[in-house]
């Protein structure tokens, strides 16, 4: 009987272990998606004569490394992208708007705006600077 209630009482401490861990883990994402939440609805008080203005300026500009047009992803190596607080990098985007015509090419410099949609990043604005 006393072996058992040993290893009823080790199962325990491991299920609490593990429940406290899971916890410690999630907590920040659930904290900084309420923060996230929160920071988005003060974005619908914008006017909308505001808005046009606030829009070009958080273009980012970009270089096209690799254009698919069979999926509609794009690979730019960006600068900042002050919207999503991101540093310049190399990364691949879901094109959300129609592609400019010509079609893109490797080599292209563009002015964009990139935005998070669902975990994914997309760009729903494209200028090609040509």
């Amino acid at each position: 009987m006393h072996n058992t209630a040993l290893l009823v009482s080790r199962t325990s401490r491991t299920a609490l272990a593990v429940r406290l861990a899971l916890a410690a883990a999630l907590i920040p994402a659930w904290v900084c998606a309420q923060a996230t939440a929160h920071d988005h609805a003060a974005h619908s008080a914008q006017s909308t004569e505001t808005a046009p203005a606030a829009a070009s300026q958080d273009l980012s500009e970009g270089e096209v490394t690799r254009w698919d047009a069979r999926t509609s992803k794009v690979t730019l190596r960006h600068g900042e992208l002050k919207n999503l607080g991101m540093p310049p990098m190399t990364m691949v985007f879901q094109l959300r708007v129609a592609a400019p015509e010509p079609a893109l090419k490797a080599g292209d410099k563009v002015r964009f705006r990139a935005e998070q949609d669902q975990g994914a990043f997309v760009v729903t604005q494209l200028e090609v600077l040509r």
